[in-house]
């Protein structure tokens, strides 16, 4: 967990140097990881050019849901929320309205449409790049000084310059099993709220696109169960032998059993016209 780490280097470095104690090694401890992460980032994360061509596509695709959770860290999905609204209004909202670009608590509120026709609120379970917390703990989502189409492709370096500048720490769930990624939502305002308010109220009807329903991810499973969806869509990858694709399919059936046996699983190719970015 190498999030946990960071952060504790983090305040210890903030406590020794308050105290006057020595601190250069806790720094230096801080500093690798941290610069570890920036370098990552860079490293792995698509240019947006690289997938401007799809963003219209997905975002188009997301805008037919009222509620949108994504567990994957990247901002590809916040890039095509932004394509969408630059055309369309203020369709996607991920409620970081408030004073300082922080989380409205009265969200609820943002599921009526503004200056759009219809509004989809989008979450993040697991966190993401764009969401930090300060040193006071305050968590807000970290926007850029760009205005105009360079916004989106200055998003990665205005993230990463603000967490070398060591005024805030990303908050995302890095943990391996289910049972410390509850523990570390649980620490987090922001990832409580949206683990206990939303995605344990997804109503009747959910599609599933890129979750693996993995037994790190149970934690997920058990909060759907404090108000079961009636009815769950579930992609499948189809670019790999029948076999495989059979397997994944009785795993996920396995896990629904044990969670939600109520609910009624639907699988679908995860490259059907219309879904994400397939035309």
């Amino acid at each position: 967990d190498f999030e946990r780490v960071r952060v504790a280097c983090w305040h210890a470095e903030i406590v020794n140097q308050t105290c006057g104690a020595p601190s250069s090694h806790i720094t230096a401890a801080y500093t690798e990881v941290r610069d570890a992460l920036v370098a990552a980032v860079h490293a792995v994360h698509c240019q947006h050019s690289s997938i401007a061509p799809s963003l219209a596509l997905a975002g188009g695709f997301l805008s037919q849901f009222p509620t949108i959770l994504t567990f994957c860290y990247d901002v590809s999905l916040y890039w095509a929320m932004m394509d969408f609204n630059g055309i369309n209004g203020n369709w996607f909202k991920d409620c970081f309205v408030g004073a300082g670009s922080t989380f409205d608590l009265n969200w609820p509120r943002l599921r009526s449409p503004y200056r759009a026709a219809g509004a989809s609120l989008v979450f993040y379970p697991h966190g993401s790049l764009i969401v930090a917390q300060d040193l006071s703990g305050q968590e807000r989502k970290i926007v850029t000084s760009v205005s105009g189409a360079s916004a989106l492709t200055n998003l990665l370096n205005t993230i990463t310059s603000q967490w070398q500048a060591g005024t805030c720490a990303p908050v995302f769930v890095s943990e391996g099993t289910h049972q410390a990624k509850l523990a570390s939502i649980r620490r987090s305002h922001y990832l409580n709220t949206v683990y206990d308010d939303v995605l344990s109220d997804l109503g009747d009807h959910v599609v599933v696109y890129g979750l693996s329903f993995a037994p790190t991810d149970e934690h997920v499973m058990m909060a759907m169960q404090r108000r079961p969806p009636k009815h769950v869509a579930v992609s499948v990858f189809t670019g790999r032998p029948v076999p495989q694709q059979q397997a994944e399919c009785h795993a996920v059936l396995a896990v629904f059993q044990k969670y939600l046996p109520s609910t009624v699983v639907t699988f679908f190719d995860s490259s059907s016209s219309g879904c994400w970015n397939n035309p």
